[in-house]
């Protein structure tokens, strides 16, 4: 009887020590930050903001990035039960993780709706352009105003086919007078033709030689 006493107490002993270390361990701050970051964006809503696709993508990496660091910290021996105080109040890792989870999905499918919605809008011209033409409507372009001679704006795909010119203007209002720029691409077909041009001049309004 006494050895079988012993035994269940050594036992008690071993659990409460065991308790008393995970209420002891502490988070590593990279891990709180991380946490807490992905904890602003639970209660988000697309609708919300100015900005959901960028919101959205910062809460799939906020997210992401939570995951990831609680998962390091677990395999290092953390105990999933450690209590961690963050926005939304106190919560286990495991807890925590979840709600991490739900982050990242959350701004994954806003960032990529929103990203192939925006991406359609594009095909119509990616499909009647190849080559030269395509190549620098997709790595630059796509998101300009497009001019062809005369500073004519090119409006359709059709536009952007049959036009052998291709320009952009802007105007830079930081110094006393105000600058207009332009920049053009000369194509034959679906070919580009020599280097970007680049001319500039004072006012407020690049003039219609100017696209040539």
């Amino acid at each position: 009887m006494f050895r079988k006493i012993s035994t269940a107490a050594l036992l008690c002993i071993v659990l409460s020590s065991a308790t008393t270390l995970v209420m002891a361990q502490k988070v590593a701050k990279d891990l709180d930050d991380a946490i807490s970051s992905s904890s602003i964006w639970v209660c988000w809503k697309a609708e919300d903001t100015f900005y959901p696709k960028e919101d959205g993508k910062k809460a799939l990496q906020d997210g992401t990035t939570c995951i990831d660091k609680i998962d390091e910290a677990l395999s290092k021996g953390l105990a999933g039960s450690t209590v961690v105080e963050t926005n939304k109040g106190k919560m286990t890792i495991s807890e925590a993780r979840e709600m991490c989870v739900a982050v990242r999905d959350a701004g994954q499918k806003v960032f990529g709706d929103l990203t192939a919605a925006e991406e359609a809008q594009y095909e119509p011209f990616r499909k009647v352009l190849s080559e030269d033409k395509l190549g620098l409507y997709n790595k630059r372009l796509k998101k300009y105003k497009l001019y062809g001679a005369g500073g004519k704006v090119l409006k359709t795909p059709e536009d952007y086919r049959v036009s052998p010119l291709w320009c952009t203007t802007g105007v830079d209002r930081d110094g006393v007078l105000p600058v207009w720029s332009v920049d053009c691409w000369h194509f034959k077909d679906m070919k580009m033709v020599g280097s970007v041009e680049s001319r500039s001049g004072t006012g407020d309004q690049a003039p219609s030689s100017a696209f040539r």
